[in-house]
């Protein structure tokens, strides 16, 4: 289903959700956590997969290429 797609319903998530994703993603690409830069992107990608396989249904495209841009960014520093 394309966005915004009149006469048509959508699955959206909720503000909490993404607040709690983006939490737990903090925490994993923090410095100060004690792990390997290949364990952290390992981490990184099971909280994902398994984030967007519970949300498939709602239309999240540019939320998440947002959201890959920031942890792009943190793993940057």
């Amino acid at each position: 289903m394309s966005n915004g797609e009149r006469g048509k319903y959508q699955f959206v998530v909720s503000k909490k959700s993404w607040k709690a994703l983006k939490q737990k993603l903090k925490t994993i690409t923090r410095k100060t956590t004690p792990m390997s830069f290949d364990e952290r992107i390992q981490k990184l990608n099971e909280v994902q997969r398994g984030w967007v396989n519970a949300f498939r249904m709602a239309s999240i495209l540019n939320k998440l290429q947002e959201l890959d841009g920031w942890i792009r960014n943190r793993l940057r520093y």
